[in-house]
């Protein structure tokens, strides 16, 4: 359990209820009367966490390219309006500085 889940000999030494310094005795013993086990325990949880580590980094890759994408998607647009606007001078975009309509405030009250 201590290698192959990677349980902490603290945790294992709470879950016994019992000291760490038990845990490690005990953990020593078996080691060097199982070597070959103790090995291969070691080398699974390693070849476990670097798998998982490498599953990590896809993932890490393909959410930046999925950013990437969205980010370029994003700039397209702004560009297609800046050019629209341009073209066919009209403004697309609202303005920060302008009020609500009054058939929205009209909407809302409807709605209370």
């Amino acid at each position: 359990m201590y290698h192959l889940e990677g349980v902490s000999q603290q945790e294992l030494a709470r879950r016994y209820d019992t000291v760490q310094s038990v845990i490690s005795i005990i953990i020593s013993k078996f080691a060097a009367e199982n070597n070959k086990s103790a090995l291969l325990m070691g080398k699974t949880a390693t070849t476990r966490e670097s798998e998982e580590i490498k599953a990590l980094r896809r993932e890490v890759m393909e959410l930046k390219k999925q950013l990437y994408n969205e980010m370029m998607r994003a700039d397209f647009y702004d560009t297609m309006i800046d050019v629209a606007e341009e073209m066919f001078n009209i403004e697309i975009r609202k303005k920060a500085v302008t009020g609500q309509s009054k058939g929205c405030t009209k909407e809302i009250q409807d709605i209370r």
